[in-house]
């Protein structure tokens, strides 16, 4: 396969690749572009300040009206926040598939999806909060579970922002394709953050 490179401004380069999932022919999955962005950056566990990361919200998000985030923590662009901690600065304090449906069909302009990135992560948060995470928290269905409680509150054309470890986002089965990738790496052994870009189709 072909791929058109498009040269911009050092430090920062996008190809212009093709959908790679297409090529698993699985149904539903088209050939589109999708940009893909590699900036490293300093590691923080306050995501959305994290300069690029920042940079691809500002464009994307705004002011925030009408985006939804059930994982806030602080400094969320998103207007309506939800974390499980009462110490983070989040409108709601609620099990993250309870404040998805809060909403109606269509509500939103978009969702920030930044839970725990791994299932220790996810066990960890639960011990902060006094409480022991069960199988089905610790293993995929953590995740998967809100994804689709919250998938059809955005409307068409809206967008899903999801970071994390992997690239897998919402999915085309969720109505979502992939725009745009931006990697993030933070030197050393750190995991790289990977931030998915989906508009709803």
């Amino acid at each position: 396969m072909k791929h058109k490179r498009i040269k911009l401004k050092h430090p920062i380069t996008y190809y212009g690749v093709p959908n790679i999932t297409g090529l698993m022919e699985r149904p539903n999955h088209q050939h589109v572009p999708v940009l893909f962005t590699r900036m490293w950056a300093m590691p923080s566990h306050e995501t959305f300040l994290i300069p690029p990361i920042a940079s691809l919200l500002a464009r994307y998000v705004g002011d925030g009206k009408r985006w939804a985030d059930p994982f806030a923590g602080n400094n969320s662009k998103a207007q309506f926040t939800n974390d499980l901690n009462p110490e983070m600065d989040a409108h709601q304090h609620i099990e993250a598939v309870k404040f998805a449906k809060l909403f109606k069909k269509g509500q939103l302009d978009g969702v920030l999806f930044d839970p725990p990135y791994s299932f220790r992560q996810v066990s960890e948060h639960y011990k902060i909060m006094g409480k022991k995470a069960t199988a089905r928290d610790t293993s995929m269905a953590f995740y998967e579970k809100v994804k689709s409680a919250i998938c059809d509150k955005i409307r068409p054309g809206g967008y899903a922002i999801s970071f994390g470890w992997n690239s897998a986002g919402f999915g085309i089965t969720r109505g979502f394709r992939q725009v745009e990738i931006l990697l993030v790496p933070h030197g050393g052994t750190k995991h790289d953050t990977i931030v998915v870009v989906e508009k709803k189709i």
